[in-house]
């Protein structure tokens, strides 16, 4: 072989491997894009409307014993000085972080148009990180356990929040929320901390928990304690004290809609304020992203409402809902979801 034809050889053969690196680093871009955005539009500003700012928060965490962060969402025109603003917490699923609530669900975009829209007042958002360790792929459950006292972190950044930020300092002006494993998180918190959440949003929460992940050598007596469904039954006239408005909505077609009901009504029965949806859909961002704009209206209007004891049942608001036989067993306890990776609309 020629010195001219294995230089030509060469050449290809280099030119052969740059478009492969090419390829597989298109390949990774795409999918990155694809990870942070799930094939959804990121929101646009209406015209007229002002972009809020966002805050990564570090603060040192008594309940984990270490330094902490959270992501805060100021809205457009935030002033300290002029005015405090309620707070809005949301709590990510598992696989999943903080950003998804920036990246996929543009939580702080929607408010801005909805607040240039007049159809909400502005609020503060608030994402924790309930990632054990800062892995994505860990589940804390936001529950306190031996892997870490996740529950009160949250109450952690509530404190840091009121004193860092123009929060108002009231049951009252908070929401707590989630999706997934933080719809869980979120009611299991709200229930536990009455004096701290006025309102509450579940979005395809379970209810019951089980042996597995992080309470998985928990006894009975730490799994009702940890199980919404379980405790809310033992709280009495305490909820009745601390009125809460709670709305949990979920697909038909996710494993855990069967407890949605049962969990409604076991709200409601103890003074709760409660509606409750079930979709059609399943248990991913496709049903999600259908519906941030009206938890964020819902938040909002929660907020300027002083909660009073409910007065009657569980509403649904879906008509034609099947209804659901009361008070599953704990062998149909959650079945452990996780954040799907194709869950793309």
């Amino acid at each position: 072989m020629t010195a001219r034809r294995r230089a030509g050889r060469t050449s290809a053969l280099f030119v052969a491997l740059g478009l492969i690196v090419i390829g597989f680093g298109g390949a990774y871009s795409y999918w990155e894009s694809y990870y942070q955005h799930r094939g959804f539009q990121t929101v646009a500003l209406v015209a007229g409307a002002h972009q809020g700012r966002l805050v990564d928060v570090n603060f040192y965490s008594r309940a984990l014993g270490r330094k902490a962060d959270y992501l805060a969402y100021l809205p457009p025109g935030y002033d300290p000085a002029r005015r405090r603003y309620p707070a809005y917490y949301l709590l990510h699923g598992s696989p999943g972080r903080p950003e998804v609530y920036v990246t996929i669900a543009n939580m702080g975009l929607r408010m801005d148009d909805l607040v240039a829209r007049h159809r909400m007042q502005p609020m503060i958002l608030v994402y924790p990180d309930g990632r054990i360790g800062g892995s994505t792929y860990s589940d804390s459950e936001w529950a306190n356990t031996p892997s870490g006292a996740y529950m009160s972190y949250v109450l952690n950044v509530v404190e840091d929040v009121d004193h860092r930020f123009a929060a108002i300092e009231n049951r009252r002006a908070r929401v707590i929320a989630g999706f997934s494993a933080g719809a869980y998180g979120a009611t299991n918190i709200a229930l536990h901390n009455l004096g701290v959440f006025g309102a509450l949003q579940s979005w395809s929460g379970y209810y019951l928990e089980t042996r597995s992940g992080v309470f998985a050598h928990a006894s009975t007596a730490v799994l009702d304690y940890n199980s919404p469904l379980d405790y809310v039954r033992t709280l009495g006239p305490a909820l009745a004290a601390d009125p809460l408005r709670a709305f949990l909505f979920i697909g038909r077609d996710d494993d855990s809609s069967p407890q949605t009901a049962p969990m409604a009504r076991a709200l409601a029965e103890r003074g709760a304020r409660v509606s409750y949806a079930l979709y059609p859909g399943g248990h991913d961002w496709q049903l999600w992203h259908a519906h941030l704009d009206q938890m964020l209206i819902l938040a909002a209007h929660d907020v300027s409402q002083a909660p009073r004891s409910g007065t009657g049942p569980a509403r649904t608001l879906t008509p034609g809902v099947v209804p659901i036989p009361r008070g599953p067993g704990r062998r149909h306890a959650r079945t452990t979801h996780r954040e799907p990776a194709g869950a793309a609309a």
